[in-house]
Order: structure tokens, then C-alpha cells, then sequence
């Protein structure tokens, strides 16, 4: 089950809705590919689905931005079998800069986040419902 909540600064105005976990469209390769956007991770789904000892992991998160702090809300997956893997990646919207290989978990509930906009404060996270 995924949660949901605002990140906000006392700061400055910042505050986005973010998502984090998984449902039941995460459970297998053939679900995740029904809603899947990235072209390149699509095409991937298709090779390793088929695959035997295929593993993955697959769940929303918060990419965060190491040159400009920006937080992107997307979609983590990695599919791994016996002879290859593949892991999604991102570039930064606002600065173009690569974003870190996987979203950060930790950090997000115990107020560690910077704010991206004013990057004087940290953010807060109000979790406000569960969803799935």
C-alpha cells in the first residue's frame, strides 16, 4: 500500500502532493506495463516478462535533485534476471543535471529534505491518506 502527503516549507510558498509505495498495479511486470510511460522501460518490461529468475522492484518516490534540489515525484524500477538488468533513470527538469539512481526514503519523513526553492529551510511531510 502507497501513502500520500504534502511537503511544505515554513519558509517560502513551496509545497507539492507527493506519492510513495506501491498498489496493486505494481505486483507483476504485466500490470506495471499497462500504465508504464517511459518508452525505453516499456521496451524493457516486454524483454524481461518472459525471462526466467526475473526479479523487480518497482514503487513511487522522491528523485531528489543533487545540484539544484529539485524534487521530482516519480516512478522507481529496476527488473534484474540471471544475464542482464535495467534501472529507469531521470534527468533533472529544472537544471538538466542526472537524477540519483534510485528515490530517497529515509530522508522524506524525518525532515532531512531541503527546499528547493528558497533552500534555507527543511521540508515538512504531512502524510494525509493511504492509497493503492
Amino acid at each position: 500500500m502507497g501513502v500520500a502527503g504534502k511537503l511544505s516549507c515554513k519558509q517560502c510558498s513551496y509545497s507539492q502532493n507527493v506519492f510513495f509505495g506501491i498498489g496493486f498495479k505494481y505486483i507483476d511486470l504485466n500490470r506495471i506495463l499497462e500504465w508504464y510511460e517511459q518508452e525505453e522501460g516499456r521496451q524493457q518490461i516486454k524483454e524481461f516478462i518472459n525471462k526466467e529468475n526475473t526479479e523487480f522492484e518497482c514503487y513511487d518516490g522522491l528523485y531528489v535533485c543533487e545540484q539544484c534540489k529539485y524534487i521530482l515525484n516519480s516512478v522507481f524500477l529496476h527488473i534484474n534476471s540471471k544475464d542482464s538488468s535495467y534501472t529507469n533513470s531521470y534527468d533533472c527538469p529544472r537544471c538538466n543535471m542526472a537524477m540519483p539512481k534510485k528515490p530517497v526514503l529515509d530522508d522524506v519523513n524525518s525532515g532531512l529534505l531541503d527546499c528547493p526553492d528558497c533552500k534555507e529551510e527543511k521540508l515538512e511531510m504531512h502524510l494525509n491518506m493511504d492509497w493503492d
